[in-house]
């Protein structure tokens, strides 16, 4: 398959399970390796990187959202968004206080202020994902991806979630790529890809 995401771009690929979705996100990530081709994220080749060149321009450049959350249990919530900016060559830059205190806004802005210091365990499953979004958008990211970020929740939870994707996307001007089944979501999306047995189904402009 070919295609192209634009920069401020929201895409939205949708398909059937097991057509590779999930694959085809990991691949375009830098997570997982393709057979053949090649993957470039604004000028950079990161195909023609080595492991941890991949990783340190995904450090520098890239946000995940998950639909497990993958928050680490032994940290709080704002300890979970401090990590992926302290782990940053951004982050490096900044004293411990700066670190704080840009998790903590985050956390404020997706309504979690109170609730920064619980762990995961003390949280809800709406909650554990406004803390992904927030750990997910602490680098400021030009790109992110997003794997069925409201898979796990509720109808309403998950219409919040959307709107907070949404809210923060412009708000940090990130390209968003997501893989979902919601179609409600798709329909929010400004490009569509459709996937079908590994292959690249539909490309279009949404309307």
């Amino acid at each position: 398959m070919n295609l192209a995401v634009e920069a401020r771009e929201v895409a939205a690929i949708l398909g059937p399970s097991g057509s590779g979705k999930t694959t085809l996100l990991g691949i375009m990530a830098g997570l997982d390796h393709p057979t053949r081709g090649t993957v470039r994220i604004g000028d950079t080749d990161i195909t023609g990187l080595t492991e941890e060149a991949r990783a340190g321009f995904r450090a520098r450049h890239v946000g995940f959202v998950f639909q497990t959350f993958h928050l680490l249990p032994a940290l709080t919530a704002q300890e979970n968004v401090q990590v992926p900016l302290e782990l940053s060559p951004e982050g490096r830059k900044l004293s411990g206080r700066d670190v704080r205190a840009r998790a903590a806004a985050l956390l404020e802005r997706v309504g979690l202020g109170d609730r920064r210091h619980h762990y995961p365990s003390q949280l809800s499953g709406g909650e554990q994902q406004r803390v992904a979004l927030a750990r997910a958008f602490v680098t400021r990211p030009g790109v992110l991806f997003a794997d069925e970020p409201t898979g796990n929740l509720d109808r309403e939870t998950g219409a919040r979630i959307v709107a907070l994707l949404e809210e923060l996307n412009q708000e940090v001007e990130t390209t968003l790529i997501l893989v979902t089944h919601d179609l409600e979501l798709a329909a929010r999306a400004n490009r569509i890809f459709r996937i079908a047995s590994g292959v690249l189904a539909e490309d279009r402009v949404a309307v």
